[in-house]
């Protein structure tokens, strides 16, 4: 099944090879970093803050181990779907759309993070004056609403089960799944929620 789901799925090619642009990017930007910290102040007396940029590194090398993880198992259940009875009622948790809503949100969020950034920090310095304290705080803090989006996919996540189980109570049959599946979508859900915390 998943050899087959591999075979039949394109789009997540294009998935790769994005993937493989921001690993090289950021590859380049770690490699990037030594010189720059090292090169003399240009007059405003102020240094780079290494640490901020080395952790900030760390992370986006996280989000890029999880989005390898989240292409295999997209791959994987588009392969399992395709072999599931259309009578399965596994069927009912559509859990290609619980996926893509779920990336959907977030990349939401992140745009309105970054839009909130780019308004505060238009030409990417903070310069005195050129927005007060308030707005500073509120574009920054926008980051803390991914939890919120967190917990709207762990809700969703939830309900969509219980629901699945409500259907297979109520008509009699069995939890059925093909060998695997529950771990692919488990994993699925933890790649997108992983990237939701980074």
């Amino acid at each position: 099944m998943l050899r087959e789901g591999y075979e039949k799925i394109t789009f997540t090619d294009d998935l790769a090879k994005t993937a493989d642009i921001v690993k090289k990017t950021v590859a380049l930007a770690k490699s990037e970093l030594r010189p720059g910290i090292a090169e003399p102040s240009m007059g405003l007396n102020v240094s780079l803050d290494a640490a901020g940029y080395k952790n900030l590194l760390i992370e986006q090398g996280r989000m890029l181990s999880q989005l390898d993880l989240l292409i295999t198992t997209q791959r994987s259940l588009v392969g399992y779907y395709t072999h599931l009875p259309d009578n399965y009622l596994v069927r009912t948790i559509h859990c290609l759309a619980l996926l893509s809503t779920s990336l959907v949100q977030i990349a939401q969020k992140l745009s309105e993070c970054a839009d909130n950034l780019r308004s505060v920090f238009s030409n990417g310095l903070c310069r005195p004056g050129a927005c007060d304290i308030s707005h500073i705080i509120r574009a920054v803090a926008a980051f803390r609403n991914f939890e919120d989006v967190i917990l709207a996919i762990l809700s969703d996540v939830a309900d969509r089960h219980a629901a699945y189980l409500n259907t297979i109570s109520s008509s009699g049959g069995k939890v059925r799944y093909a060998p695997g599946f529950p771990l692919t979508i488990a994993l699925a859900i933890s790649a997108i929620l992983t990237i939701g915390q980074v």
